[in-house]
């Protein structure tokens, strides 16, 4: 079973004309995607690229990207994903390990031995029409494609994915939540070389049978506008800072309030969804958000609402397909706990790191790091992660618990606090908010006041940074490291500064 005709062959059958991906004045139609997936595997074929090698792809998302992991794997190769928007050093340290043979890049430079092909060359072959060598033939447990993990807190992993997993996804998630169908167009804020991307806008519209917008690297609120109104999109997946920043362009006038009334699915994922966000984005744009929870070491989501009838402030319910258990223990007692999952579209294990991969695995359970609570209606609610406490003037600290405080208040948007070591060493802990643009001055006086009250203190930030939108990763979720290095900055300035506002 190859990934290539599980997408493709096995659906060209009466529908080689039906929409498969759209952009600004491109539509390319399910019998032209797969004639450009079968001539690009001639292309990669052709320039060396054989079974059982690693392609490296680091393209930015347009329609071409679908033709290249899909001619890929189409041989037979492992894909591995990779977004360009990268920091420059995690990028070259993650092509590093993944070894692959040949590189296709919008940037220059690679790993050493691996060779170099340009996009330009694919495309050529794609419009020259090379024979198409068909699909190999691949077992469901082959090497398919490789994601890197977000490394929104560490050094990003590899994590290994099989052909037979995306079929998997397409009977969980796919089947059981999303239900994509003919006449659906989808939009992601998610990159499509990360796990939440991949799905959204290529493995799931073409299991369902849909169409995918891509459109470069725009992902403001007036990109998704656009993409609705030229090219018909009614799914939309966002993550939690995108659809609060969307909500905010709402009611302050800077899109259309009912920008989104064609929109028949709205999906949040990537961080936790606090319920005043959800209550925001329905009051503001009129959609019921679809909430969930997944990782790339699962490929995608295991924990979702029901479209139409969610849960605001839960991470939804198991998704069928998955078996989730919380870790034994004192915690599992109360409901509590982490977050243990098992299903078929659950990764082999992370590339050339055997440690890492015996503790995230264990008997087919994969150790999500994400501690939840099981409630009375069989809904999970998002706690934090494993290791996100840190220790400040020798007392533990827990993030989540600062941000729920901080996101209190009206005026605040969106909130992210982290420990940062300040100039002399020390664990310091800071906070970047997103204020409403509308807000009066003061906020981030007013924040401290607020913390003072509730919260020991220890637990109050030493810095609160304010910003108009958090720095994103290709994921859309928040890039943790470039928040982190703000709040360093402000941690910089003299005590009676601290307060003050930077934007």
């Amino acid at each position: 079973m190859n990934l290539s005709a599980l997408l493709l062959d096995d659906r060209l059958a009466g529908q080689e004309e039906r929409p498969a991906v759209r952009g600004p004045g491109l539509e390319w139609s399910l019998g032209e995607l797969a004639s450009r997936v079968g001539s690009t595997a001639a292309g990669l074929s052709e320039a060396g690229l054989r079974r059982g090698d690693t392609l490296a792809v680091a393209l930015s998302d347009r329609p071409q990207w679908l033709a290249v992991a899909l001619g890929a794997v189409r041989l037979g190769a492992v894909c591995a994903l990779a977004s360009p928007a990268t920091s420059p050093e995690r990028l070259r340290d993650a092509l590093t390990r993944a070894a692959p043979r040949m590189v296709v890049a919008d940037l220059p430079g690679g790993p050493p031995g691996a060779s170099r092909l340009s996009p330009a060359e694919l495309e050529a072959a794609a419009v020259a029409g090379l024979p198409d060598p068909g699909p190999a033939r691949t077992r469901p447990d082959d090497p398919c494609y490789l994601l890197l993990t977000s490394g929104s807190t560490g050094r990003p992993k590899w994590a290994v994915h099989s052909h037979g997993d995306i079929r998997a996804c397409l009977a969980t998630y796919g089947a059981r939540v999303l239900r994509l169908r003919p006449g659906d167009v989808t939009w992601s804020v998610a990159a499509l070389a990360t796990s939440y991307g991949f799905g959204n806008s290529c493995y799931f519209p073409l299991g369902g049978g849909a169409c995918s917008w891509i459109d470069g690297v725009d992902r403001s609120p007036e990109a998704l506008v656009r993409a609705i109104g030229l090219g018909g999109v009614n799914v939309v997946f966002g993550v939690p800072t995108w659809w609060a920043r969307l909500a905010r362009h709402a009611s302050e006038g800077r899109i259309p309030a009912d920008a989104l009334a064609g929109v028949r699915l709205a999906v949040s994922a990537g961080e936790h969804l606090p319920a005043r966000v959800w209550h925001e984005v329905r009051h503001a744009l009129g959609v019921r958000l679809v909430n969930g929870l997944g990782s790339s070491e699962a490929t995608n989501l295991y924990l979702s609402d029901l479209p139409g009838g969610p849960r605001p402030g839960t991470v939804g319910w198991p998704v069928a397909g998955f078996t989730l258990r919380i870790d034994p223990g004192d915690a599992a007692a109360h409901g509590e706990g982490e977050l243990l999952v098992r299903g078929g579209s659950v990764m082999s294990g992370y590339l050339g790191d055997p440690g890492a991969t015996a503790r995230a695995l264990s008997d087919g359970w994969l150790r999500t790091g994400d501690l939840v609570r099981r409630e009375p209606d069989g809904s999970y609610s998002f706690l934090g992660r494993i290791g996100e406490r840190v220790k400040v003037g020798g007392f533990w600290v827990t993030p989540s618990r600062v941000q729920a405080e901080l996101l209190r208040d009206p005026d605040v948007t969106h909130a992210i606090v982290l420990g940062v070591e300040d100039a002399h060493g020390l664990t310091r802990l800071g906070a970047a908010v997103t204020p409403r643009s509308q807000a009066p001055p003061g906020v981030a006086a007013r924040l401290m006041s607020r913390c003072a009250g509730p919260l020991a203190p220890h637990e109050v930030p030493r810095a609160i940074v304010e910003v108009d939108d958090l720095p994103a990763l290709a994921s859309g979720k928040p890039d943790r490291a470039a928040i982190a290095r703000l709040i360093a900055k402000a941690l910089e300035e003299p005590a009676r500064r601290m307060m003050e506002v930077h934007r």
